[in-house]
């Protein structure tokens, strides 16, 4: 499966309405043919990469845009999160130490292991975009 333009889902910072990105999320990759362990981690992975969004840059503030964009290209999954909030350097980005008990934190380890790439942009009129890449399983040869 491969499409010619992207899907686009423009929500608002609201926590209660990421269920809708985790179900396209989820169909979308078992219909890319991802294993279900690979489904399960980049839901996790998108889903930890918006609520960021809400927390760092609108600041929990829910009425707020989140834009995100799929890209499906012959040997990947590309999917892009836009938001126009408050901008921050990728410096600042800095999973804690797994070896540090405690809750919260995680969100940019399960975020790495879910997808293969991740790279952060800054657009010139400011928020940020994330864009994350996870290659495609290739179809099987039965000889």
């Amino acid at each position: 499966m491969q499409l010619d333009s992207p899907i686009l889902v423009d929500i608002p910072s609201n926590p209660a309405v990421l269920f809708l990105v985790r179900a396209l999320v989820k169909r979308l990759s078992e219909r890319l043919g991802f294993s279900s362990e690979q489904v399960e981690r980049m839901m996790l992975a998108i889903d930890e990469a918006c609520t960021n969004v809400i927390r760092h840059a609108y600041g929990n503030r829910t009425g707020e845009r989140i834009v995100i964009s799929f890209y499906v290209h012959p040997r990947q999954l590309e999917i892009h999160i836009r938001d126009f909030g408050q901008t921050a350097s990728p410096e600042a980005f800095k999973p804690r130490d797994l070896s540090q008990v405690r809750p919260g934190g995680l969100g940019l380890h399960f975020i790495r292991e879910g997808m293969d790439e991740v790279h952060y942009e800054t657009p010139e009129d400011g928020g940020g975009l994330l864009r994350l890449i996870r290659y495609r399983p290739q179809p099987r040869v039965l000889t």
